[in-house]
């Protein structure tokens, strides 16, 4: 056997502070932008002094340092409210675009509720932010069959390989009165 030699380095530590976000830095997500820099968004908590956002640093020097954190907006310079929920970040090879899937929401949420409407949104890479006129609702509650605490949250996301279809799965907690006991559901997502 050869002897493989390897070199560790620790990266610049970040960190979110408490004021903004209760639970720290949490459930975050790495992206790499097409000009090769690694974009990190994390789930933000709302707190006395910050309502609940999405949060983001990027790296020019593949995670040794990191910018300083800022919330994640809308290209048009908007912020917008995301509750404490799972997101994900996905490059389509059909269109070549970056894409961002979790929960933003019109109201202040509070804490990790609620966790609807589930959307999807194109990454604008040069700033970065959300180009707002591509939001799409992916998925939301249904007042008459769902209960308040549905959450469309903790999915797995991939691109099918055969189809360069975007494919999901989510399980639906809460939508029925027993809030652990609720179906999986496969949501397919054809980009143009």
């Amino acid at each position: 056997k050869q002897k493989q030699n390897y070199s560790w380095k620790n990266s610049q530590k970040i960190f979110l502070p408490r004021k903004i976000s209760s639970r720290g830095l949490v459930e975050l997500d790495l992206s790499e932008l097409k000009n090769g820099n690694l974009m990190m968004i994390m789930r933000g908590n709302d707190t006395p002094v910050s309502p609940g956002r999405k949060w983001f640093s990027v790296s020019k020097d593949g995670g040794y340092t990191w910018t300083e954190i800022k919330d994640m907006r809308y290209d048009t310079g908007e912020q917008f409210y995301s509750p404490a929920s799972i997101h994900k970040t996905i490059r389509s090879s059909k269109t070549g675009k970056l894409y961002w899937v979790g929960n933003i929401t019109n109201e202040p949420p509070k804490g990790n509720r609620p966790r609807y409407p589930l959307q999807i949104i194109e990454v604008n890479e040069e700033g970065p932010s959300f180009i707002k006129k591509t939001l799409t609702v992916l998925d939301d509650r249904d007042p008459a069959k769902d209960s308040e605490l549905v959450q469309f949250s903790n999915f797995a996301l991939f691109e099918n390989r055969e189809t360069n279809e975007i494919e999901m799965y989510l399980t639906r907690l809460g939508e029925n009165k027993v809030t652990w006991n609720a179906s999986s559901y496969k949501y397919t997502i054809a980009l143009t």
